[in-house]
């Protein structure tokens, strides 16, 4: 039970990784009734709220690519934005590591018992340590949502809060199993 237990926790926070890493965490309402949203590479910039096939503005600071005016660093914001840049690989890396746990726990269960639990641990501080550097950084990295609010949240910030939770169980649960040197 303890075996399925994890490689279902891997494989399950791994799902909840790529909306992380693809959608938009947050969104900035601009006075002029547009509003920005942001993802882990990419912002956009909403021309037409209203309209059912809203125009819009991309930017991907990440590659370079797209209107680049919207991937801007904030005016003080060199070190947020440097941090914001860093999270998608970080992001990247804790879903590698939580599918190479999956992967090790199917393959060999009892044999690579701990090297499954560091994958596991390593997965869960990579992955809630992109999170909580995306929360602090985003606030204050780019220029084009510089003095605007931002909020956070929609689909892909609770995936990654989701994944957070099952990476955690499995990383105690594969922890504790070393530990007691159950099979």
């Amino acid at each position: 039970m303890r075996i399925k237990l994890l490689v279902c926790s891997c494989f399950l926070s791994a799902a909840f990784l790529v909306p992380a890493l693809r959608g938009f965490w947050g969104e900035a309402d601009s006075p002029d009734g547009t509003y920005y949203r942001i993802s882990l590479r990419k912002v956009s910039h909403v021309l037409e709220p209203w309209s059912l096939r809203p125009r819009q503005e991309e930017c991907d600071y990440l590659r370079g690519q797209g209107r680049m005016q919207l991937c801007a660093p904030a005016e003080l914001g060199d070190a947020p934005f440097s941090m914001l840049c860093s999270v998608f690989t970080l992001m990247a890396c804790g879903f590698g590591l939580a599918v190479s746990a999956g992967v090790v726990n199917v393959v060999s269960p009892y044999r690579s018992k701990t090297l499954g639990a560091q994958l596991t641990g390593a997965a869960f501080i990579a992955v809630l340590l992109a999170t909580v550097v995306a929360e602090a950084a985003m606030p204050h990295a780019l220029a084009a949502t510089e003095g605007l609010p931002l909020q956070l949240g929609g689909i892909a910030f609770g995936s990654a809060w989701c994944a957070i939770s099952l990476l955690l169980f499995a990383s105690g649960l594969s922890t504790t199993s070393v530990m007691l040197g159950h099979h």
